[in-house]
């Protein structure tokens, strides 16, 4: 969508636990042949920190590099991907608490992968509409088992640990957004449900076989085609971002991409026409990927490796099950100081 309002980027920021090496885990007989040879070097994985907690530490942060108290923040949209570390409780009360305070309105959003850069858009909606000034969006996974297994969960990917944040603002900050857009198709959700029946009670598969119910799916005609439906939807979603910030591909100075390698297949910065160099791959080789925060973790690395300047442009894609899918087109206005 064409943004209707001024909208910023105050502050991103993040929180990630020390990186186990990929070597040590493979010694250990945690990883499969298959995900020994996606490129990933090291991955975040947390001891006793939940995903909430890591979501207020980076959430916290970035207040401080914006210079706010967070009184201006009326709306927090927590983002995961899975346990936050209670049943039954509402993790977005808890990050707004400890992070702007009691009155701020917390949701939390489940869109998979795709929610952190998702709820960009529907903060860009809030803002615009004059609910509040600011909305603070934050992300927070612990992947650990017995919950998942972490090491060999899905075939493109090792999932890393972590919080990030981005604190978006109607007034000013250190990036302009200029368009966000999100799509869906959601024919494509069976891929992460297979074919067993609905259950009523959680905890029944552990860890949970993602890669069991995706070769039950795989095996139907309900999946013929689903590779391309899910390129196209990326594609289209993103040459939407690029067509409402009036640019092209060739404009776009960095990508910010989930933080998955495939091996030997194509990349989503390749199927986008961009190239491992400009895409955030370096960070992702250290960390794994971090569930929906994978795209405010790229951001802040371009920031804080001054890999972007005042008038460079950065689109930040995200894709997850369901399928749903995001994108954005921010221009850089300076670059901050952040250690």
């Amino acid at each position: 969508m064409k943004l209707n309002t001024e909208l910023y980027v105050a502050a991103a920021a993040s929180w990630l636990p020390d990186a186990r090496p990929l070597s040590e885990a493979v010694a250990a007989g945690l990883v499969d042949e298959e995900h020994q040879n996606l490129g990933y070097e090291s991955i975040a994985v947390a001891e006793a920190d939940s995903g909430p907690e890591m979501a207020v530490r980076a959430g916290r942060l970035a207040l401080e590099r914006a210079g706010s108290d967070g009184h201006e923040v009326g709306l927090v949209l927590h983002s995961t991907c899975g346990y936050q570390g209670h049943d039954m409780w509402p993790a977005a009360a808890y990050v707004a608490n400890e992070t702007v305070g009691r009155a701020a309105a917390g949701f939390e959003l489940q869109q998979r992968c795709n929610a952190g850069l998702a709820s960009l858009t529907l903060a860009a909606g809030q803002i615009a509409a004059g609910f509040t000034e600011s909305v603070l969006l934050t992300t927070g996974d612990n992947f650990a088992p017995p919950w998942v297994d972490r090491w060999n969960l899905q075939l493109n990917l090792i999932l890393g640990d972590g919080g990030s944040a981005l604190l978006l603002s109607g007034r000013g900050g250190f990036a302009r957004v200029v368009s966000a857009r999100v799509s869906a198709d959601n024919s494509l959700e069976r891929w992460n449900r297979g074919l067993e029946p609905f259950g009523t009670i959680p905890g029944r598969e552990m860890p949970v076989p993602l890669r069991a119910r995706g070769r039950q799916h795989a095996l139907t005609a309900e999946a013929e085609g689903s590779w391309a439906r899910i390129e196209a939807g990326l594609k289209s979603t993103t040459a939407g971002a690029l067509a409402d910030a009036g640019v092209s591909a060739e404009d776009i100075s960095r990508v910010v991409t989930p933080l998955i390698h495939r091996g030997e297949y194509p990349e989503n910065y390749d199927v986008l026409g961009f190239s491992e160099k400009q895409s955030t791959w370096e960070l992702g080789r250290r960390v794994g990927h971090i569930g929906a925060g994978d795209q405010f973790l790229g951001l802040e690395h371009l920031v804080r490796q001054r890999a972007v300047g005042p008038g460079d442009l950065v689109l930040m894609v995200a894709a997850g099950a369901g399928f749903s899918f995001s994108a954005a087109v921010v221009e850089i206005l300076d670059v901050p100081d952040w250690q």
